[in-house]
Order: structure tokens, then sequence, then C-alpha cells
């Protein structure tokens, strides 16, 4: 090579590799500008997620507060519902209380067959306060073998009572046994009285019955259902004779009244008459051989 040449390759040898060196450092400052703008880009990301993680634990705390908010909303309701019902039943309790509070009467039965056509003793008897229907006999039916034939052929009221006391649906079961004119036990005669007394409340009947002495097996009774002791929701006060009438127990053949010597006054013990297997029924005739008086004690 000529030595004149030398020098310009050198020159040019030079001139590319400061051009190559240029290149390499806007390529590095290219890289670095980038990579800050990832950076920066990455930041911002990061901050905006945080921002909306910010907002979420924000509308979850908004959201809870509600919650709690609306729980004690109910809570003060419930607490509401809860006084409310408390006073409903206070009130309830009271009404309660004064449409079932017992009420105390006297009934007096008057043995008023001397002005009648059979003069008469009347038999310690039975009565029972109750909420059912055919509490001591059902017309129309046999006895039921309770207690019922030996008051009305015997006068002897114990068995029945006994029955009655067992029955779920009676609340009171005794026995009138003394004439309120003798301290002994005993037959009320003409212008004599039985008396007793007991607490009854709404929707109670009364029954009671009572042997005629001068008859094989008749007594004195209201109908099967017994007497309602309330009006209305109001006790009853007064006279009660109408709805008491006379009964055949169908239990023993029938003599003629006052005559029969398996009558009472007349047979020599007790269960001494035929037997009869009949029905329950009433005896109509003998109208004016009782009164019955039910009383409310203050």
């Amino acid at each position: 090579m000529s030595l004149r040449i030398l020098p310009a390759v050198l020159a040019f040898v030079l001139l590319l590799a400061a051009c190559g060196g240029s290149d390499d450092a806007d390529a590095e400052e290219a890289m670095t500008e980038e990579a800050m703008t990832e950076e920066a880009t990455s930041e911002e990301a990061m901050s905006d997620d945080m921002a909306d993680d910010s907002m979420s634990d924000d509308v979850a705390d908004d959201s809870m507060s509600d919650e709690e908010m609306s729980d004690e909303e109910m809570s003060d309701e419930e607490m509401s519902d809860d006084e409310t019902s408390d006073d409903m039943a206070d009130d309830m309790s009271d009404d309660d209380m004064e449409e079932h509070m017992a009420t105390s009467f006297t009934v007096t039965i008057t043995n008023t067959s001397d002005t009648a056509a059979l003069s008469t003793p009347l038999a310690p008897g039975a009565y029972a306060v109750h909420s059912s229907m055919d509490t001591l006999f059902a017309e129309g039916e046999n006895d039921r073998g309770e207690g019922l034939e030996q008051l009305a052929e015997d006068g002897d009221p114990s068995t029945l009572v006994a029955s009655l006391s067992g029955v779920s649906t009676v609340s009171v079961a005794g026995a009138f046994t003394n004439p309120d004119e003798g301290a002994e036990a005993g037959p009320a005669l003409p212008g004599s009285t039985y008396s007793f007394t007991f607490e009854a409340m709404p929707g109670d009947y009364l029954s009671l019955a009572t042997m005629i002495v001068q008859s094989n097996d008749w007594f004195f009774a209201p109908s099967s259902s017994g007497i309602n002791l309330f009006d209305g929701g109001e006790p009853i006060d007064g006279d009660v004779t109408d709805a008491v009438g006379l009964w055949d127990a169908g239990t023993e053949a029938d003599e003629v009244p006052g005559e029969g010597a398996n009558q009472a006054p007349r047979q020599s013990g007790p269960d001494t008459g035929e037997d009869q297997d009949g029905p329950v029924a009433a005896v109509p005739g003998y109208e004016g051989s009782i009164s019955v008086e039910i009383s409310i004690n203050s």
C-alpha cells in the first residue's frame, strides 16, 4: 500500500469507530429511558392498585357500617316487638283473669210437695258442675251403672258422686245430704230445704238429682244437658224451677206412687224391687213438688 494512502485509511477507520460508539451510547440512553418509563408505569399501576384497594376497603367499611346499622335497627325493632308482645300479654292476662274469674253460687232446693198431687219427702241427692253434656244421664238411654240407680231407688248419692269425681269435664262434684232445718243427714220433708254452694266459670253447667221417696226409681233433675250457669257471660240468678223435671231411671218396675211395697218407706231393704232394663225417660204430671233457686254470693 502506498504510504500516501495509509493516513486516509486510518482516518476512515477512526471515523467509523466514532460513529459506532455514538450509536451504542444512543442505544444505552434509549434503553435507560425505556426502563425509567416502565418503572414509572409500574409505580403508577401500583399506586392505582393501592388506591383501588383503599376505595374497596372504604366501600367494605361503609357496607359493614350500613350492615351494623341495619342490625342495630333490627335489634331495636325486635326489642320494640318484644315490648309490644309483653304489653299485649299483660292486657290479655288481665282480660282473661276478669273473664274467667270464678263466681260463687248457692243453690236452694225446697220441697213444695205439700201443695202438689203427691206429698213426698225428697232424698239426699248429688250435684255436678260440668262443661260437657249428658253428665248424669242421657235421655232415652239406659242407666250407665255409675250410681244413678242407687240414688233413684234408695236415695243414696255416694256412688254417683264418686263416679262424677273421676270425670275430666266435671270441675265440682258433691252431695247434699242434710236438710237446712236439721243437723243430721236424711230426707227433706215437705216445707224443708237442701242447699249447697260451689264455684263455676263461664261455660259451666249445673246438674243435680234427688229422689222422690214415694216412688220406685223416680228423681228430680234438669235435662241431661244441665242448667247453663251463665247467660251471655253473666251469672244467672233466681228461680230455675222450670228447668227441673221428673225422670224415671228405668232400673226398677214402677208401682203406684205412694203405695208400692217396694218403695223406700215400705220396702224391707235397699234394692228390693223388680229389676227393669229400660231407658231414662221423663215423667209428666208431677209439677209443683219441688222448687229450685240459684243465688249469686257477693
